[in-house]
């Protein structure tokens, strides 16, 4: 009996270190650094999105913060929106930055 329960135990420990594959979709925005025009801060997004499309999997791992996921694979940037805003540092001294809007998606391991 009391081994039955010791390999009992030891399948239930065992059992809980298995971990599944889930797909996380998420959304998360990058912004540039401050232009003098709205067209600079704009081109500067469009930069931004290109880059995301044809970077590799460590650097979108890095750009899009997801060194607290373990075993992140296939990472795809389903989507990038690109919106301007206007603000002001000081009177008279209008600047501009861009929003780019990232929506992706990545599989990575969940511990059950």
């Amino acid at each position: 009996m009391k081994k039955l329960i010791t390999i009992a135990t030891g399948l239930l420990l065992t059992g809980s270190v298995f971990a599944s594959t889930v797909t996380l979709h998420k959304n998360t925005q990058l912004v540039t650094a401050d232009y003098a025009s709205k067209s600079e801060a704009i081109n500067a997004a469009f930069d931004i999105a290109e880059t995301l499309k044809t970077s590799t999997h460590n650097e979108l791992r890095n750009d899009l913060s997801l060194l607290n996921h373990s075993f992140v694979r296939d990472i795809t940037v389903e989507q990038t929106e690109i919106t301007a805003e206007e603000f002001a540092v000081a009177r008279d001294d209008i600047q501009y930055r861009a929003i780019v809007k990232v929506t992706y998606h990545f599989d990575t391991e969940e511990q059950d």
